[in-house]
């Protein structure tokens, strides 16, 4: 059903090789950058309603490929494919494309996500190698999918945009550049240390919108979250989270994921009830509970230093999320420890430098994985 409040606009300029589209979704930046770029979702909104899709590989990171294969009610297949050059969380995507019964036309596909204030612009502009290809494109019936995948996008997006595949683990953590995650005295009066607020400069700074994408893109993925007693007694102190103030920073925690606390035993008393579970036996059944917990979605292993160190160290991340934030504090809480401890390694897949903060994405390589 086409959604007559945000209509799609397709433009196609005459004698010119482009092909312009806007549509607008009830939908922040994040939640429609993750449903256009998570291999669970793309498959229920992506090609006309009439349409099966089989999607043969999606890798939404820079050099990533994809393929995909629609197959029509009259038993045509139509095979696409692609590669990723720019993936920004929640910001922009720029792609090829190629529809494999035309090899060798490939237009140059952008995207960009414009935020609207909880609602999200966005605006695709194709770059065809030639006006005869463009047109061929557009009268092969082009104008028709990218209405119902827009309109198929939109019902995703309203149903909440649940994943069908099991999510990654997330290691998010921030880090000053001699490696500590929080400086020295770290506790419940000073979850930071001493002197360690410049740490999460980046989280709080409204100077660069970059920090805030990344930060709504952390949030988005998030199905459930993972942290240490220790980092539980900071949040759950006096100066710590409150309805406002938590996961995610400065935001309405009523729908904020839950959170499963590895610690030796379980707290008599706790401020913050009903918004954390405990678990006493170990990071394996901590993770187990969380991905059931999290309903396809990711997990997020937020800290403190030990315990994101041990998802490393056991081979259960998938990712790792260090925002390196440029001071340097001498001494505190470590990440990585000073001794011995199993090699981690990592493959680069984005970096983004704001000036508080340089954001860096890592694929964990585990065994059998590509290096």
């Amino acid at each position: 059903m086409s959604d007559r409040i945000n209509p799609t606009v397709i433009t196609a300029p005459s004698g010119s090789p482009f092909i312009e589209i806007v549509r607008e979704f009830d939908a922040p930046p994040a939640k429609v950058f993750r449903a256009m770029t998570d291999p669970g979702l793309v498959p229920q909104w992506l090609g006309p309603r009439e349409v099966e899709m089989d999607l043969l590989e999606y890798d939404a990171r820079p050099g990533g490929a994809y393929r995909y294969i629609h197959r029509s009610p009259d038993g045509g297949e139509y095979g696409f494919r692609g590669v990723f050059h720019t993936v920004a969380a929640g910001a922009r995507i720029i792609q090829t494309f190629e529809y494999e019964g035309s090899p060798g036309v490939v237009s140059l596909e952008s995207t960009t996500f414009e935020d609207l204030g909880g609602r999200t612009r966005v605006h695709g502009h194709t770059v065809y190698p030639s006006v005869e290809a463009r047109d061929a494109m557009l009268a092969s019936g082009m104008e028709h999918g990218l209405n119902d995948s827009m309109d198929r996008l939109s019902e995703v997006l309203a149903a909440g945009g649940e994943t069908q595949r099991s999510g990654q683990v997330f290691v998010d953590i921030t880090m000053s550049l001699d490696g500590y995650v929080t400086a020295a005295g770290a506790g419940p009066d000073a979850g930071l240390g001493v002197g360690g607020e410049p740490l999460h400069e980046w989280v709080f700074s409204g100077e660069d919108p970059r920090n805030a994408e990344i930060l709504e893109a952390s949030y988005a993925r998030s199905g459930a979250v993972i942290m240490g007693r220790n980092l539980f007694d900071v949040v759950d102190g006096p100066n710590g989270w409150n309805d406002e103030l938590g996961y995610g920073a400065e935001r309405d925690q009523s729908d904020a994921p839950p959170i499963f606390v590895l610690t030796h035993s379980v707290p008599e008393k706790v401020r913050l009830t009903g918004r954390f579970a405990f678990v006493t036996d170990g990071p394996h059944s901590a993770l187990a509970q969380a991905r059931a917990a999290a309903g396809g979605r990711d997990v997020v292993v937020m800290g403190g230093g030990n315990v994101a160190h041990e998802f490393l160290e056991a081979g259960l991340a998938d990712v790792l999320l260090i925002h390196l934030a440029p001071m340097v504090l001498g001494e505190g809480t470590r990440l990585f420890p000073a001794a011995a401890s199993a090699a981690v390694r990592l493959e680069l897949l984005e970096s983004v430098s704001t000036s508080a903060a340089q954001h860096l994405t890592y694929r964990v390589i585990k065994e059998g994985t590509r290096t």
